[in-house]
């Protein structure tokens, strides 16, 4: 299925359409956000080719007019098993501490946090764990699963998803990071897809003739 925009990247189109060449603080002011705030939302409206990127002049009108473009074309061939890369996991048991400790040695952003038996059972970011910071408290006495998002609230992605499903799910729910799991609703995990993992996979194709963005 084609992927469909928010309401705020409908809004971004058609700024574009009607202010090009505009930068992507021009576009942030407009719509009243920060301009980080807007980045993943640019990146995709790039990669669909609905908007183009011109570096030092601003965004312009895509190619396109839908999200049928070429890009998504290539997009939707790449399958989440050909890039997904090998979790970094914490047990259920370990502490908020551990999890710092973690974060830091593996130099990620986000755990998986796993059951005795290896089953996916949440997930815990950085931000999880400065919120437990902000209240001062002992880290080494909080269970991480105090600080996690639980596998009910998660989004998550199968091998036979595509790329561009992968890209859609970290924009719309605002992460860095998704687990892979076996099946649909299964807790079973064999990977992780980050934005790494799809910049990886964009810079590739950028190789047959795509340009960084602006500023």
């Amino acid at each position: 299925m084609p992927i469909q925009l928010t309401p705020r990247q409908l809004d971004i189109v058609e700024l574009v359409r009607e202010h090009a060449p505009v930068t992507g603080d021009q576009i942030a002011e407009m719509i009243g956000l920060s301009r980080p705030t807007l980045r993943a939302d640019l990146s995709l409206l790039t990669m669909l080719g609905l908007v183009n990127a011109k570096p030092k002049v601003g965004y312009f009108p895509g190619e396109t007019t839908s999200s049928h473009g070429e890009f998504e074309q290539r997009l939707q061939q790449i399958y989440v098993k050909d890039i997904y890369s090998a979790p970094v996991t914490i047990s259920e048991q370990a502490t908020a501490y551990d999890a710092v400790v973690q974060l830091l040695c593996e130099n990620t952003g986000t755990l998986m946090v796993t059951g005795e038996s290896g089953e996916l059972k949440g997930v815990v970011s950085r931000k999880d764990v400065l919120k437990l910071t902000m209240g001062h408290a002992d880290l080494s006495t909080i269970p991480v699963g105090l600080a996690m998002t639980r596998r009910a609230h998660m989004a998550a992605l199968t091998p036979e998803e595509t790329v561009l499903d992968a890209a859609d799910k970290l924009v719309k729910h605002q992460v860095n990071c998704l687990p892979v799991v076996s099946g649909e609703g299964d807790s079973v995990m064999i990977g992780r897809v980050t934005k790494t993992d799809i910049l990886r996979v964009l810079i590739s194709l950028a190789g047959e003739g795509g340009s960084p963005a602006p500023n």
